[in-house]
């Protein structure tokens, strides 16, 4: 069983606050020490948060409907997204963790992001990472 199957299971079984106490109890189970900053990116690619203090297994965001909405410019090569306060971030860092085609990368405030893309084709696959119907944009 590979650390990243212990790391699932002991989640969802247990009751961890800490990355070190999650990174003791793998290598406790497995015989294999695995670093903090391995925890972390693990903890991000199973889209764990912090229930109550504890790490949870939680349902995937639907990130659509956090955006309010969206716009291109620069010859199809800037798409900025308008999203409720405090999602720009979540949004940006699904982005850049989808490694999508064209995507050159993001800037995040607090209810914005800024992608950088290769052109207009690119749109269909972004839209689709984030679940967004494509459309036509709004007028920004």
């Amino acid at each position: 069983m590979s650390w990243r199957s212990v790391l699932n299971d002991l989640i969802e079984t247990g009751d961890f606050r800490t990355q070190r106490e999650l990174a003791r109890a793998v290598e406790a189970r497995t015989g294999r020490r695995i670093n903090q900053a391995s925890i972390s990116r693990e903890l991000q690619a199973l889209a764990v948060r912090k229930v109550d203090g504890v790490y949870r297994i939680g349902p995937e965001l639907d990130l659509a409907s956090h955006v309010q909405s969206w716009t291109h410019t620069a010859g199809g090569c800037l798409v900025v997204f308008h999203t409720d306060l405090a999602f720009a971030s979540v949004i940006a860092q699904n982005i850049d963790g989808a490694g999508l085609h064209g995507v050159l990368g993001t800037i995040a405030g607090d209810d914005t992001v800024f992608v950088a893309v290769s052109g207009p084709e690119a749109h269909t696959g972004l839209l689709g990472a984030l679940g967004i119907e494509e459309r036509r944009p709004s007028v920004g």
